[in-house]
């Protein structure tokens, strides 16, 4: 208090002592009391997500049934409602209202967020600004005295710093509590941090204004200063414009400023009301999300497995826009399907210890398919098809290759990586040269959703947003396999600019599909929206000689010979154009019964489509319809 009745002008009456009592106090009180009120509201996420959770489980074993056309396309709801499917009902339409409606914030932003963040991002202003301004009357009577709101201002911006930093952090314990990968809370990162700006220069300005120039003489006032210029560096630099456009330099500069931020608030904010316990603890948390990183960066390249203190990466370039870097995965390096890591490439890297997320397009070991149900039944976009005796050497020549061939690739870890500046045009440059890359890998990050419950599920990908999807697609069918998963449709959609686009995961798919269990309908649908290299075949697909299939579930082809390439499966369809997402997405709602998740991984325009095809009516899961899910993985979140 003493260093504070220092700092107050000479011209303004000076304050008296019962004042600066109660300002003390409210201002340590009011900052506990935001804490109290995040912490409910974390644990009130945690309870919806667990609830949400339990009822869509309670109902997937007892979905209403509905009679199906007699073409078999859909299945047709009954007419009548069933009020006991009234929790099912009300929790689809919380997630249509909460996540698949989105609100534009601004050209500068160029941001789209659902209207869940929406209604986070008004709660947490609307929270902090009436702790920041409630009770802020002298005991004299003035009403809104600046002594009052400027230094809890201060006080509440400090007290948000344990927050950001958590929220900043890829090891993030917040993610486990609500379920909420590390990823999209980074939004809320971003959000706290732009809100906590404002309460600094509320707490500066005002300081600025009123105090009389001999105060900046004092060390913990200049510090301070320092303190927010590097605050203001830091959020011009995160406007998203200029983060995706000079990433890199965002990056450095985010680690120098916020080291500078810490630093310096530490000191000013301890030196001038002992709120420096707000601060240190940020400090522990960083080191412990880098200790944690480095530990498993030296488990997974450690000589101790591999024989090398990195791994061998081949880089090859796929195209001018995109480069695929894949490894041998170390024995003990494990992830599920969807998820990523960070690639560290010294050689290419602007700072050794540069590290890049990049969802991983591979599935590992436990993932691998059997090739023992091959040799009798081929499933054929959810038909089997007999293998002539005749054919039993040729058979078991394929089988072989196939075994071979799908245990090599779950011995990969692989990366479609899109080129743009910085660190992906360099590793470009290496793989034009054809040069082998040094890697250290960070990971696996993020949660994979779980789809081993779901009736049917759809695969949405735009351009690199295929490592998602074929990883999720490899998932699944070896989890249909391994019963493991009760699903009984899947469809992956994936739409590319250019039509050898499709060689990326040629081997894969074809290997998926030959192995897949009869029981598994498959229908796979490839969209090549470029213009300047149209397909050499027509819109509908024509097989060679061996078969002939205008559309998905054409009749059994006659040749019952296994296919070559993708192109030969009747599972497959592309077409040139751009596709119509709301119609397939809405044809699969009409035809499931029970869950459909739809899992997207592409563009904001994508992953727009998707949501917007999926707001569906509150009535439908009261007519028999299903238990929709929708999981939105955007690029460019960082």
């Amino acid at each position: 208090m003493d260093v504070m009745k220092t700092m107050m002008p000479a011209t303004a009456p000076s304050p008296q002592l019962p004042d600066m009592v109660v300002f003390f106090a409210r201002n340590q009180l009011y900052a506990k009391q935001v804490w109290w009120f995040l912490a409910s509201s974390i644990g009130l996420v945690a309870v919806c997500q667990s609830l949400s959770w339990v009822i869509s489980k309670a109902f997937a074993t007892s979905s209403m049934p509905r009679e199906a056309d007699p073409e078999g396309r859909r299945a047709i709801w009954r007419r009548e409602r069933d009020w006991s499917r009234l929790p099912l009902t009300v929790v689809n339409y919380y997630r249509v209202l909460a996540f698949r409606h989105t609100v534009g914030v601004g050209q500068l932003l160029n941001l789209n967020i659902t209207i869940a963040e929406a209604l986070i991002t008004v709660g947490y202003i609307v929270a902090l600004f009436t702790w920041e301004f409630i009770n802020t009357t002298t005991l004299a009577g003035q009403r809104l005295s600046w002594m009052y709101w400027s230094g809890r201002a201060g006080t509440l911006a400090i007290a948000q710093f344990p927050l950001i930093t958590a929220l900043g952090t890829k090891n993030n314990i917040l993610s486990y509590i609500t379920g909420v990968s590390y990823d999209k809370l980074n939004y809320l990162h971003r959000m706290a941090a732009r809100v906590t700006f404002v309460l600094l220069w509320i707490h500066a300005g005002t300081k600025m204004y009123f105090l009389p120039p001999i105060v900046y003489e004092s060390w913990f006032i200049r510090v301070g200063i320092t303190a927010i210029v590097a605050v203001s560096i830091l959020l011009v630099i995160s406007i998203r414009p200029i983060r995706a456009r000079f990433y890199e330099t965002f990056f450095y500069t985010h680690v120098s400023m916020v080291l500078i931020i810490l630093v310096g608030g530490f000191f000013h904010a301890d030196e001038a009301a002992r709120l420096g316990e707000y601060i240190w603890p940020c400090f522990l948390i960083w080191g412990a999300d880098r200790l944690l990183r480095l530990f498993r960066v030296a488990y997974f390249n450690s000589n101790v497995y591999g024989g090398n203190s990195a791994l061998e990466a081949t880089v090859e370039l796929l195209s001018p826009q995109f480069v695929k870097l894949s490894l041998t995965r170390p024995s003990h390096f494990k992830w599920t399907p969807g998820q990523a890591a960070f690639l560290i490439v010294p050689e290419v890297s602007g700072f050794p210890l540069e590290a890049h997320p990049f969802t991983i397009a591979s599935v590992d070991s436990r993932y691998r398919l059997r090739s023992d149900s091959a040799g009798k039944h081929q499933h054929k976009s959810g038909k089997c098809y007999q293998v002539e005796a005749g054919e039993s050497s040729a058979m078991a020549l394929n089988e072989e290759k196939s075994r071979t061939d799908v245990v090599s690739d779950h011995e990969r870890v692989e990366f479609f990586i899109n080129v743009r500046e910085g660190f992906t045009k360099r590793l470009a440059a290496a793989a034009s040269r054809g040069e082998m890359a040094k890697v250290f890998v960070d990971g696996p990050y993020g949660f994979s959703p779980n789809l081993k419950g779901d009736d049917t599920v759809v695969v949405v990908a735009g351009g690199s947003g295929v490592s998602l999807a074929i990883s999720t697609f490899l998932g699944v069918v070896s989890d249909v396999q391994n019963a493991r998963s009760k699903t009984s449709k899947i469809v992956f959609l994936w739409s590319i600019r250019d039509a050898k686009q499709i060689e990326w995961i040629s081997k894969s798919l074809t290997n998926a599909l030959e192995l897949a269990p009869p029981s598994l309908e498959i229908a796979v649908r490839i969209f090549v929206t470029g213009r300047q290299n149209p397909l050499p075949i027509p819109q509908t697909l024509t097989m060679n000689s061996s078969y002939s299939m205008t559309t998905l579930g054409s009749p059994t082809p006659t040749n019952d010979a296994f296919p070559k390439t993708i192109t030969d499966s009747p599972s497959v369809q592309i077409t040139q154009g751009r596709p119509d997402i709301r119609k397939v997405l809405r044809d699969e709602v009409d035809a499931t019964v029970g869950r459909l998740s739809v899992t997207v991984c592409g563009s904001a325009a994508i992953a727009k489509s998707c949501r917007d095809a999926l707001r569906l009516p509150f009535s439908t899961a009261l007519h028999g319809g299903p238990d929709v899910v929708l999981h939105v993985e955007s690029f460019g979140y960082a």
